[in-house]
């Protein structure tokens, strides 16, 4: 028994190596947006350009008590609750050292950025690893609207009028 092929006409396998190509670019751009949580527009920023690259700018928790603005020179500048200071920082493709010169302290933090979020995980404290890992989350922002520690309080005993 002999199996007959069919013979594809060219047409046909145009059309065939078009649909492969398209599947083999789509296919992998979809799940890796669908897994960094980016849309299709941010994904080539984010794939060719490096973390330390894209940690260049405004980030800050979404509650607004601390942020950080991360300068291209190596400094940044550190808001907590009101209070802000200068800090030093180094970072690679997926570690910073935040440095605090007039303290003499350092964090290290293991750290990713996908689109317009930064993770920051403690791994090291003045030269110690923590008790407990903390994570903190960041969001780009275009300024920094810090909350002080009254603005803290005024919204608690506002909440607690309600």
């Amino acid at each position: 028994m002999k199996i007959k092929l069919k013979k594809f006409k060219k047409k046909q396998v145009v059309i065939i190596c078009v649909i492969a190509v398209l599947l083999i670019i789509i296919v992998p751009s979809a799940i890796y947006c669908g897994v960094h949580n980016e849309t299709p527009q941010q994904m080539p920023h984010d794939m060719f350009t490096s973390n330390d690259e894209q940690l260049i700018g405004y980030w800050q928790c979404d509650n607004n008590y601390s942020g950080y603005a991360f300068n291209d020179d190596g400094t940044c500048q550190f808001y907590n609750f009101g209070f802000e200071g200068e800090r030093l920082y180094t970072a690679d493709s997926s570690k910073i050292t935040i440095t605090n010169p007039s303290a003499s302290g350092s964090i290290v933090y293991k750290y990713s950025v996908h689109a317009d979020e930064l993770t920051l995980k403690i791994i090291e404290e003045n030269g110690h690893e923590p008790a407990a890992a903390e994570e903190f989350v960041y969001y780009r922002v275009e300024n920094i609207h810090n909350k002080t520690i009254s603005d803290f309080v005024q919204e608690y005993a506002d909440s607690q009028v309600q």
